[in-house]
């Protein structure tokens, strides 16, 4: 049997990902170290010191999905599955709903695992390109499982209010599943929290994760909300892949989520401030034809200039700056370049003026 294609943006990640000056190349927010952390979540070590190492719920530690369910509207623990990472509640549901000849439809560009496993499980997927004006009933054509990924990745986009209208509609009509893919749902920089597609109707499911929002991504938590009798047979077929998740990891994302109100605001406004300091140097970055800043998550898809290579342009963007950014390439989508705001507000300084120099100077990128 033929495993999946080679997942496009790890090679860059691995290779570039600790040796940049300035990460742009990163989908979530730069990571703390677990002193910091535990200073921040006034934890002491010696709480850390006395968690049994026991396996944890196969389903989650109750008090953490419970935490979770308070996410959400009308839903309870029951119907929360905790996973390691995404990554596994993505494939538990994409097992348990794609069958061979399975069609189902996604925006695009999109993130490889949204549509590269489906496709291996013998799915047959189709994307609709993510617009800032989308036709949402497309998703819904000719489809049996539809996966909305917001705020989205790479674009940067996220779905308004006046598209929930929509996308309302066509769910209550749709008899197939729906998926949203939520990481950067904490990350909304108009409200405390961003709209949930959970439970919309009986056949929505959602996932969720605290690890590149509150940047600690190798904590390797995350979950599933959808119908309890299905999370049952996800739950019953995890047993054979991670079984339970770390215990360390589910105290530490327990915790995360109880001080999240202490923790967002900061993390937002490092956004908030790279965003200024990119937008006020845009002007000066002559290689970019267009750029849609986002208002939630902290990712976006600027589009080069024409007959520009986005691989050659990261990589000559590396060289000259030690600024890292992923190539639209990556993302099968040639001509644009994907950033990352998640970069210290010092470290984002710095990249992006050696980026304004650099385009301005007699080695530009040419």
């Amino acid at each position: 049997m033929d495993l999946p294609r080679e997942f496009f943006i790890e090679d860059r990640l691995e290779k570039y990902r600790n040796t940049s000056l300035c990460n742009l190349g990163e989908s979530g927010i730069r990571n703390f170290v677990l002193k910091d952390l535990l200073i921040s979540l006034d934890c002491s070590i010696e709480e850390l010191l006395n968690i049994d190492l026991k396996d944890s719920p196969n389903m989650g530690r109750w008090d953490l999905r419970e935490e979770i369910s308070g996410l959400y509207s009308g839903i309870s623990p029951e119907n929360i599955l905790i996973t390691t990472g995404t990554s596994e509640a993505l494939f538990l549901l994409f097992s348990y709903c794609i069958k061979p000849g399975t069609k189902f439809t996604y925006l695009s560009p999109g993130f490889q695992g949204l549509y590269e496993i489906p496709e291996y499980l013998g799915g047959q997927g189709r994307g609709v390109e993510f617009q800032t004006s989308p036709e949402w009933r497309e998703l819904f054509r000719d489809s049996n499982f539809v996966i909305l990924n917001h705020p989205h990745n790479p674009t940067g986009l996220s779905i308004q209010e006046e598209d929930w209208i929509v996308l309302k509609s066509e769910i209550l009509k749709f008899p197939g599943v729906v998926l949203f893919d939520e990481h950067y749902r904490f990350l909304d920089l108009e409200s405390e929290i961003g709209v949930s597609g959970a439970r919309l109707n009986h056949n929505c499911y959602a996932t969720g994760s605290i690890t590149k929002s509150f940047g600690v991504t190798g904590l390797r938590i995350g979950w599933i909300v959808g119908d309890v009798d299905v999370l049952n047979h996800l739950r019953s077929f995890k047993d054979y892949l991670t079984h339970t998740v770390n215990p360390i990891s589910e105290f530490l994302a327990l915790h995360i989520l109880r001080n999240r109100s202490k923790l967002l605001p900061g993390i937002k406004n490092r956004i908030r401030a790279n965003l200024k300091t990119f937008s006020d140097s845009a002007p000066h970055l002559n290689s970019l034809k267009k750029i849609q800043l986002p208002t939630s998550g902290l990712l976006f898809f600027p589009e080069l200039n024409e007959g520009i290579s986005s691989e050659r342009y990261a990589d000559e963007l590396y060289k000259n700056c030690s600024v890292f950014v992923l190539p639209g390439s990556n993302f099968e989508k040639e001509g644009f370049i994907r950033i990352g705001l998640g970069e210290e507000e010092s470290r984002f300084r710095l990249g992006i003026q050696r980026w304004v120099e650099w385009e301005n100077s007699s080695n530009r990128f040419k």
